[in-house]
């Protein structure tokens, strides 16, 4: 499971683990706006909920949080596309 999918260090992180024959579980808040690599779920989740992410991690063997916030004086090209 990647909490933070959608994002750049989780976009490769579900890519790398796919690609090893993982099974993967990306977490986003909004699946709609992410389109599905092929061999891994999709689900909406909130990394800022525990009641969620409590849920969500239930039986899962292991989570990576990706998820970041970023401001002005974030660099937006610290990962590679």
């Amino acid at each position: 499971m990647v909490f933070g999918a959608g994002g750049r260090a989780g976009r490769q992180a579900v890519a790398e683990a796919a690609r090893r024959g993982h099974e993967v579980t990306a977490v986003v808040r909004d699946p709609a706006k992410h389109r599905a690599l092929d061999g891994v779920e999709l689900v909406a989740g909130d990394v800022t909920d525990t009641v969620s992410v409590a849920a969500l991690v239930k039986d899962q063997d292991a989570v990576i949080s990706a998820a970041a916030v970023y401001g002005a004086s974030t660099d937006p090209h610290a990962f590679g596309s």
